[in-house]
């Protein structure tokens, strides 16, 4: 080993701890690198080469208003059991059912009629808020005439 680079002064006593007499080689870990740089280019290019190829191949064709998936007809493929998603650009039923509900919050009307149970519209609930103010519950039970579960137990009986 200690004729392997005559030209390198090296310290015997470097040379008796076995202690490296000359630079580290580079190729190694520029070989891992280049190898690196090489797989990642290979697989990118593979990778556009068969997205060109698919995308030539396909039947297929993308609706450009919206970027869905369509058959040759510009229909929407029904590849999937119901219910399907609705495609609608006008957004008819959407208005439709916020219409509905406006009424439904905005009138009077019966939600349960046997139970005689209404609905108000929602300015008038806060009106009537306003003025009767909010059903407090006192905890107080020495003022009721029982406890809590027999007040339960005898409004289950009432009804």
């Amino acid at each position: 080993m200690p004729n392997d680079a005559p030209h390198i002064s090296v310290s015997t006593e470097s040379l008796e701890r076995k202690h490296e007499a000359r630079e580290p080689h580079l190729r190694n870990p520029l070989i891992v690198v280049a190898s690196a740089a090489f797989m990642i280019v290979f697989c990118l290019a593979g990778a556009g080469i068969l997205a060109a190829i698919f995308s030539k191949e396909r039947p297929m064709q993308k609706m450009q208003p919206l970027g869905l998936i369509a058959a040759p007809n510009l229909k929407p493929l029904a590849r999937f059991p119901k219910p399907n998603l609705q495609i609608d650009d006008d957004h008819a039923e959407r208005t439709v059912l916020y219409d509905q509900q406006n009424e439904k919050l905005n009138s009077y009307g019966w939600t349960d009629r046997s139970n005689g149970i209404v609905r108000i519209p929602i300015a008038r609930a806060m009106d009537l808020i306003l003025q009767r103010g909010l059903p407090t519950r006192t905890n107080d039970i020495s003022q009721t005439d029982g406890s809590p579960i027999q007040l339960i137990q005898e409004r289950s009986n009432q009804q």
